[in-house]
């Protein structure tokens, strides 16, 4: 599972090559770990502290930009389907 801020540093990753703003960040941090040990996200040969997706971060960006807005719907808790 991610948190939002897991996202939003996958999507930073993803988005541009500059350091991540909350570097220092604890949360940051342990999100760019997580990412490395997943395969999500490398590091950027000689830029310092700069990552970028891999092939696979790159397709769990696609994931999330393809997920559908939710819709609200009302369902009969006995039957469970809509009245």
């Amino acid at each position: 599972m991610m948190t939002p801020n897991d996202i939003e540093v996958l999507l930073h990753c993803y988005a541009t090559p500059k350091r991540h703003p909350r570097f220092t960040a604890p949360a940051v941090q342990d999100a760019i770990i997580k990412f490395i040990k997943t395969g999500c996200i490398t590091a950027t040969p000689g830029a310092g502290s700069v990552w970028r997706t891999t092939a696979r971060g790159d397709a769990l960006v696609k994931m999330l930009r393809q997920t559908p807005m939710p819709v609200q719907q009302w369902v009969d808790p006995r039957t469970g389907k809509e009245p």
